[in-house]
């Protein structure tokens, strides 16, 4: 399975990862697996009408931010994985940008790591977003 990071959209594409999942040699008590795709929605920030969105990284910064919650989210809830993939690029409404993947024993725990990952992968890692408007005009946002 790949390295949690950040990745140029044409690098991966995240549905093969539950792919990935399935020929994988999980833990024997792996018991709940949970999924997070987060996908590109078409209104934004004060609710403005969007019809692309772009993702730009420091990426040597983003990479070590994103394997650090994963590491600390997998020890915290004792989970037997925790992986995040955040795509940059160019997308279109309904374009998957972000994969969260928890296994673990329980689902209990696994509903915690994974809010939890989504929450600081949203707040920690240098990822900027520029919403593009339908009249054209653009923001620049910080993850929220």
């Amino acid at each position: 399975m790949l390295k949690p990071g950040v990745y140029n959209k044409e690098e991966i594409n995240l549905l093969s990862i539950i792919a990935e999942l399935n020929s994988s040699n999980l833990p024997e008590d792996v018991g709940a697996i949970m999924i997070f795709i987060g996908v590109v929605k078409a209104i934004g920030k004060d609710d403005k009408r969007v019809v692309k969105l772009e993702i730009e990284s420091y990426k040597e910064h983003a990479d070590v931010v994103i394997q650090k919650i994963c590491k600390e989210v997998k020890e915290k809830y004792n989970v037997s994985f925790v992986k995040i993939y955040h795509l940059m690029g160019s997308f279109n409404i309904g374009e998957p940008l972000v994969f969260v993947i928890v296994a673990s024993r329980s689902r209990k725990e696994a509903i915690l790591a994974l809010q939890e990952a989504i929450e600081r992968y949203k707040k920690e890692p240098a990822l900027w977003k520029k919403e593009i408007y339908v009249n054209g005009t653009y923001s620049w946002i910080s993850h929220e």
